[in-house]
């Protein structure tokens, strides 16, 4: 009875012992691969591009979807204007009056 105890024993101290070396390789893993995500670029942050807005243009309210943004301007007059821009280049897609009809 004393053999096969100790055998036990010794096979829940090496069990241990395995179970102390992975979770410490598997903490220093996720450390690992944790500050190679943080030294890594982010993919949505970038340098902000200028984006000129067309001479005597306010900017009123800006949108965004599917890549495009919206802005919606008005004029000195204040008459609306729509301009459509692509977000990741910043280059103006359309140019839009908006006008009421009577």
């Amino acid at each position: 009875m004393g053999d096969e105890l100790e055998g036990w024993l010794r096979l829940v101290k090496m069990f241990v012992v395995v179970a102390g070396i992975v979770l410490v390789l598997g903490t220093a893993l996720l450390v690992l691969l944790l500050v190679e995500r943080a030294r890594a670029p982010q993919p949505g942050i970038s340098r902000p591009a200028p984006l000129p807005l067309p001479e005597g243009m306010r900017l009123v309210e800006a949108s965004l979807g599917d890549g495009i943004l919206l802005l919606r301007l008005t004029d000195r007059e204040g008459v609306p204007h729509l301009l459509l821009v692509e977000r990741e280049r910043g280059r103006p897609l359309a140019f839009f009056r908006i006008e009421e009809r009577p």
